[in-house]
């Protein structure tokens, strides 16, 4: 059983008998009370679960002698960097980074990169540019790609995009976390909001069971999974 925007909308009406344009008519803000309640949950989800489907790869291109290179805007957590078709790269802090490298522009000192660190440009943030960087150490003396791989942040569950993997994938995750959010708003009781929150914990380890346990241990290396702990 998957769920559409549509119908998990309307599940969340039925669930709690709310109706009401207060909850489901956009405010002043230009969303529906009912449809930042499913933004909410979603980014929950998203945070307390690492999901395979929100695992990216991607390349960065590094011209000769440039030490810094913007992160993609969907990044949300590296998992690791390595030269295309080469070696891994191992993560420092940025002051390693700096003491390391010492001065970027001097290209006598240039050569293949070996470490990177995050760091901020110092210019302010923008919805359309996140002001952050990979540094890298020491500085290419070569034109080099790097590939990425990262938890990306995907597109929500909309009316203008009907179908996602949580969705159709976890379903009752993404219903539960929607009812603890709107349960919230509507300032109900305790007893409400410790009941689907309650729900909503059993489905969100459930689902970190299946995709960060049973997903990622092979019988032929492990045997069958007699227990599931979460975060392996």
């Amino acid at each position: 059983m998957g769920l559409t925007f549509n119908q998990l909308k309307q599940g969340i009406q039925d669930f709690l008998e709310n109706s009401a344009t207060s909850f489901t008519t956009a405010t002043g803000s230009g969303k529906a009370p009912i449809e930042v309640c499913i933004e909410l949950a979603e980014l929950r989800i998203a945070k307390e679960v690492d999901l395979t489907a929100f695992r990216k790869v991607a390349t960065l291109s590094m011209p000769q002698y440039t030490s810094a290179a913007a992160v993609p805007e969907d990044l949300v957590v590296p998992r690791y960097l390595r030269i295309q078709n080469g070696d891994f790269l191992l993560e420092k802090d940025e002051t390693f980074i700096k003491e390391f490298t010492k001065n970027p522009t001097d290209n006598s000192k240039a050569g293949v990169i070996r470490f990177y660190a995050l760091n901020q440009t110092g210019t302010s943030y923008t919805s359309s540019n996140r002001q952050t960087n990979f540094l890298f150490g020491p500085t290419p003396s070569l034109a080099t790609t790097v590939e990425i791989g990262y938890t990306m942040r995907v597109p929500g569950i909309s009316s203008g995009n009907q179908n996602t993997y949580l969705g159709d994938r976890a379903p009752d995750a993404l219903l539960y976390g929607s009812l603890v959010e709107a349960v919230a708003f509507m300032k109900e009781i305790p007893q409400q909001i410790e009941l689907w929150s309650g729900y909503y914990s059993k489905a969100i380890q459930t689902l970190a069971n299946e995709e960060q346990v049973r997903m990622r241990n092979d019988e032929f290396r492990n045997g069958e999974l007699k227990t599931m702990t979460r975060g392996q």
